[in-house]
């Protein structure tokens, strides 16, 4: 009697798809208290505007560590299946944080 025992393989590890989702993670928490501060200042009172200046490096760091995460994700998704969703995500909302600082900073 021949008996098949079928062994299925363990899930492979989708490291690419964890860094995109860490960088998307740390991005929303980099533009969260920023787009607070742009709601409070037009809508609740003008004097909240100072908060930018507490928030902006806030977003400005978080910003550089999820484009960092993004770029290893795509390096890591580029070797295993599941796609480039959350990687490329991640960067690009890490690299429009960088938008207002460099709009703040250069005086445009």
């Amino acid at each position: 009697m021949l008996v098949c025992v079928t062994q299925f393989s363990p899930p492979r590890p989708r490291r690419g798809r964890g860094f995109g989702i860490a960088a998307t993670v740390v991005a929303l928490v980099g533009i969260l208290p920023n787009g607070i501060v742009w709601i409070l200042a037009g809508t609740v009172d003008p004097n909240y505007g100072w908060l930018v200046f507490i928030t902006l490096p806030w977003a400005v760091l978080m910003g550089a560590i999820a484009g960092v995460l993004g770029i290893i994700g795509i390096t890591l998704a580029r070797s295993e299946p599941g796609g480039y969703g959350w990687p490329v995500v991640g960067l690009v909302l890490g690299a429009l944080q960088l938008l207002p600082a460099a709009v703040f900073l250069t005086d445009v």
